[in-house]
Order: C-alpha cells, then sequence, then structure tokens
C-alpha cells in the first residue's frame, strides 16, 4: 500500500498544533514492515491501554472529550489512527478521532 499523505498532513497539522516532534515519524513506513508485527508495540505504549475502555466506546450519543483528551498526550496517536484507517474501525475512538471524524478524513482523501 503506498504512503498515506492526506494522514501525514493530519499528523504533522497536529504535531505543531501541540507542539509535539519526532511521534510521528515512521509511521508511514509501518505498512512496509507489516502491521502485524508493530500492532502489539504500539498498543502497549498506548495510553488508552492504562485508563477504562469504556471512554473510547461511549454509548451513542455519548461524550467523546474524556477519551479524545487522553489521546491528545498519546505518543502512538499516529500508529493508532493507521490501523483504525487501514482497518475500518466503525466504532469507538481511534488515534484522538471519532468514526464520524474518520469517515470525513476518508473522504477528503478520496
Amino acid at each position: 500500500m503506498a504512503e498515506v499523505s492526506w494522514l501525514s498532513d493530519y499528523v504533522h497539522a497536529a504535531e505543531r498544533e501541540h507542539g509535539t516532534t519526532g511521534r510521528a515519524q515512521g509511521f508511514a513506513g509501518l505498512w512496509s514492515m507489516g502491521l502485524e508485527a508493530e500492532v502489539q508495540s504500539w498498543q502497549e505504549r498506548a495510553l488508552c491501554a492504562e485508563t477504562d475502555p469504556e471512554a473510547f466506546f461511549p454509548e451513542k450519543g455519548g461524550s467523546t472529550r474524556e477519551a479524545k483528551k487522553i489521546c491528545t498526550g498519546c505518543e502512538v496517536k499516529a500508529e493508532c489512527l493507521e490501523y483504525a484507517l487501514a482497518n475500518d474501525e466503525r466504532f469507538g475512538i481511534w488515534g484522538g478521532l471519532s468514526e464520524r471524524e474518520r469517515r470525513r478524513l476518508r473522504r477528503r482523501a478520496v
């Protein structure tokens, strides 16, 4: 699969906004290395692994604020979003985005 440049733009814009650097470097190479080897690695480092999973899968109409706040400081946010997009995750907060926001991101890429 080719590098997803629109995702890179999203991640780099988020880095500029939050003043982070280096976190997303190399995430596009995830594809060339194969997702399977990297999945556990980034998932183990994810901040959501240390919190209540229910925050990331709110009931319909429930607040996503708590989950998105956690994602803001997560070092593997880019890998998480890449995984969700590649696997067409339809529920929950992944990489700081809701399903609706991920759909919008996909549509802009097309």
